[in-house]
């Protein structure tokens, strides 16, 4: 049976990596994650062969919603400055910007446009009109995207060096350790503690709905979004009940962390094949999200299920482990709308959001780890 393509759109990851990607391409092609410039410049950092190789194969793929044109040579080069020059006023955009990207006191406000328009020069818009408040805030967005990539390289290369530091401790000290305890918690405390470190979720959210939704780029009609923070599913949530009431859950799937071995798409074609008959009900799911309920999507949740089986025939559990991608139906409501409202409704942005007529709702996935508090 062959397999019905469904795009998803992860948010607020403009880079994301293969513990997003991996999971999600199982059931979803193309990808698709936006980013802030246009033929972006990767840190080294946050390089992805699996990425690379999805976007070679058709099954992802980027989508800048505010393409910089002439001045992408100069935002590169503010990037550039603020990694390589952290002791100047470069290093006081970064903190105004990840401060203060969610207040809306006027002098915050005017000292973070003067900042950036010292950086970027006679090119930023003034002060003053509806076109050039867009414009500031979506410099901002931008900024605050990329410099949760810096930071994002940054905890990557600390979370490898941490790797590295545990495998030589569990080498050297392996006779110290007892069947009842973890001899190691500093450690690990540093790794699980690092990658909340950020403080930036809600910022990125606010940054990437600004980006999104009031980007000059033809707008895409996506029908899922999907997102790894829990947090942020909730607050869209929560805007929505606000409004109209709960979504409506559809599906929870299980599906694998991890590939088993160096090719990670090897299981992907065998999967389709073995499970299409669960694939083909995702995807009248996701084409109905309203309708009745799917008789085979009890079973995309049960761990002891018929497609929990297939996954562990083609994916073992104990060497790719599993994740849990919730899936809700936000009826009667412009994607663009929700997210503004949830996230970047402040310092007037939501003024410049295009009407839109088409009220069909979308669907919202949280990728969550299997067994994870609230999954």
């Amino acid at each position: 049976m062959k397999k019905e393509q469904i795009t998803a759109c992860i948010f607020p990851e403009t880079v994301p990596g293969a513990e997003i990607l991996f999971p999600l391409v199982q059931v979803f092609a193309p990808l698709v994650y936006c980013q802030a410039v246009e033929e972006d410049e990767i840190a080294a950092g946050l390089a992805s062969p699996l990425r690379d190789e999805l976007e070679r194969e058709g099954l992802a793929r980027v989508h800048v919603p505010a393409p910089l044109g002439e001045d992408r040579d100069r935002f590169v080069a503010l990037i550039h400055d603020l990694i390589s020059r952290p002791g100047d006023y470069a290093a006081q955009l970064k903190h105004l910007s990840l401060a203060g990207i969610g207040r809306a006191d006027r002098s915050e406000t005017e000292s973070k446009s003067s900042i950036i328009g010292t950086l970027m020069g006679s090119g930023m818009p003034g002060a003053g009109s509806k076109a050039s408040e867009e414009e500031q805030l979506l410099w901002q967005a931008r900024l605050v995207l990329k410099l949760g990539e810096i930071l994002d390289a940054d905890q990557a290369a600390l979370r490898r060096e941490m790797e590295r530091i545990e495998a030589r401790q569990e080498g050297l000290l392996a006779e110290l350790r007892r069947e009842d305890r973890q001899p190691f918690d500093l450690t690990r405390q540093l790794q699980a503690q690092e990658g909340q470190a950020d403080g930036m979720p809600r910022l990125r959210l606010k940054a990437w709905s600004r980006l999104f939704c009031l980007g000059s780029a033809v707008k895409e009609d996506f029908s899922v979004y999907v997102t790894p923070h829990q947090d942020g599913f909730d607050l869209l949530a929560e805007e929505y009940e606000r409004e109209a009431g709960p979504a409506r859950p559809v599906a929870d799937i299980l599906l694998p962390a991890r590939p088993a071995d160096s090719d990670p798409l090897a299981g992907r074609e065998e999967l389709a094949r073995a499970g299409g008959e669960y694939l083909a009900a995702i995807g009248r799911i996701l084409a109905d999200p309203g309708g009745a309920v799917d008789g085979l999507t009890p079973a995309l949740a049960d761990p002891g299920g018929l497609w929990a089986d297939l996954l562990e025939s083609v994916y073992p559990e104990a060497a790719c482990g599993r994740v849990l991608l919730h899936l809700s139906f936000f009826s009667g409501v412009n994607p663009c709308r929700l997210f503004m409202a949830a996230f970047g409704r402040d310092e007037g942005s939501a003024r410049g959001l295009a009407q839109n007529n088409d009220e069909a709702g979308c669907v919202i996935g949280w990728l969550a780890e299997a067994g994870a508090q609230g999954a």
